[in-house]
């Protein structure tokens, strides 16, 4: 890890201390907005990202039932009726017909535990399914908030341009009106209509960009019918607590790492390389299997004198041993194979970590700006709709006039898109942050199987 040795060891000794993972309730997006919790829900079933992460999920189980075939003895049945006729130069030909039936099984008995560690490497393998589909769904939840956001975003946005819209009908109404009585010109007419096109199609892009991001958002979610109203005019104003931002870095830094997917996936990796290099040792070695069959007849033979049936019966038991003395460097191929695996999957899981700590140190450091911007735009809002108000109550005297007002209308607009804007940026920094650290609640909708 990167950070200074002093503060390294600061955190490590808080995370020591904390007895469980800190309370998150109503910090996360779907606790301000709770028509997005129904459908971080409904994505672990319907989304594309989770079905094609489940698929996997099935093939390794498969996987794993090949792997552990080896442990088991494989056994046969055969049967078969025939008939066979054999002729000599000038003799009768004989014809001879019989019922053939038999059984077996075998089973490895000593393999220096080389099938036992393959069946262990397919475990791992749908072990680490079950992360991917875990991590999978973890970087889904963080998008389908983004997107909701987004949405929330684009509606304000949408409706602003609307009332912009509205504004230059107005002002394109009254100059034509000043135009009839002789105190405006067509030059200046027209310049109010051009204004009123460039509103309407600002307003046009801006509404289609919302209804492509809607559709977008329903196929990534996996959900059929999600209509306008789903979609809130408002984002509550999120708190910001740099205590809980400290305590989660802390936790994460001292011991939270290592329980992340991704890492899980790079720790069973190496694990499997460990096991193929076991499997790759002893590929050279004598090897012991046990087997036993039974087999039947029953023989009918035509001829002149009569017909001859007899019936013959076998078994047989055994133990076989084999040893390859040499098979040309193939097993020094792949021991050397299986090790050059192994430190790579050890150096991948240490420049995860590495990266993954900077990663959530720059992050904390991005949130406590961001929560800088949020309440500064907070600021600029409350000031603007004072201002509002006090033309409103200016207008109720006689002291402005309606368009003053509606300056001001857009001024608080703007302003309203803005603080949205940064309270949107906080609430997306702090779920990639929450969930970076392995404690987003969205966790809980997917099957434990997934993060055990």
């Amino acid at each position: 890890m990167r950070l200074p040795a002093v503060l390294s060891v600061a955190l490590v000794a808080v995370a020591s201390l904390r007895a469980e993972a800190p309370s998150l309730q109503g910090t996360m997006p779907e606790d301000l907005l709770p028509g997005l919790k129904p459908l971080l829900q409904a994505a672990v079933e319907r989304s594309p990202n989770t079905i094609s992460q489940a698929i996997n999920v099935e093939q390794q189980e498969a996987s794993k039932l090949a792997d552990f075939s080896g442990l088991y003895p494989q056994a046969n049945l055969s049967a078969n009726y025939e008939v066979n006729t054999e002729s000599v130069s000038h003799s009768q030909p004989n014809t001879s017909s019989g019922l053939f039936y038999g059984a077996g099984v075998s089973q490895a008995v000593f393999q220096w535990g080389a099938v036992k560690n393959s069946a262990l490497i397919g475990s791992l393998g749908l072990k680490i399914a079950e992360r991917q589909y875990a991590e999978a769904y973890r970087q889904l939840a963080i998008i389908i908030r983004e997107q909701y956001i987004a949405l929330i975003e684009k509606k304000i946005s949408l409706r602003n341009n609307d009332f912009k819209v509205k504004i230059a009908e107005e002002n394109l109404e009254a100059q034509q009106a000043r135009l009839k009585s002789g105190s405006s010109s067509e030059a200046e007419v027209q310049s109010f209509q051009l204004n009123l096109e460039d509103a309407e199609l600002t307003r046009d892009r801006s509404k289609e960009d919302f209804e492509y991001s809607l559709r977008q958002f329903m196929r990534l979610v996996g959900v059929e019918g999600l209509d306008d109203a789903s979609i809130p005019m408002k984002l509550p104003h999120p708190e910001y607590s740099a205590s809980l931002a400290d305590t989660v870095f802390a936790g994460f830094v001292g011991d939270g790492i290592e329980s992340t997917f991704q890492s899980q996936v790079y720790e069973l990796t190496v694990k499997q390389q460990d096991l193929s290099y076991s499997i790759a040792k002893v590929r050279m070695l004598p090897k012991i299997s046990a087997s036993a069959s039974f087999g039947y007849q029953n023989n009918t033979a035509p001829s002149a004198n009569g017909v001859t049936q007899y019936k013959t019966q076998s078994e047989s038991y055994g133990l076989s041993a084999g040893w390859d003395i040499f098979d040309g460097f193939a097993t020094r191929s792949a021991k050397m194979s299986a090790l050059a695996s192994k430190r790579s999957a050890e150096r991948t899981l240490k420049s995860y970590v590495d990266a993954t700590v900077d990663s959530i140190d720059d992050m904390r450091h991005q949130l406590g700006f961001s929560a800088r911007a949020l309440a500064l735009s907070e600021i600029h809002l409350a000031l603007i709709d004072s201002q509002v108000k006090r033309l409103s109550d200016d207008k109720a005297l006689g002291y402005a006039s309606q368009a003053t007002i509606d300056t001001g209308v857009l001024d608080l607009d703007a302003s309203e898109f803005d603080a949205t804007f940064a309270r949107g940026d906080y609430l997306g920094r702090w779920t990639e942050y929450i969930s970076l650290a392995g404690l987003d609640p969205a966790i809980d909708n997917i099957s434990p199987r997934y993060v055990r």
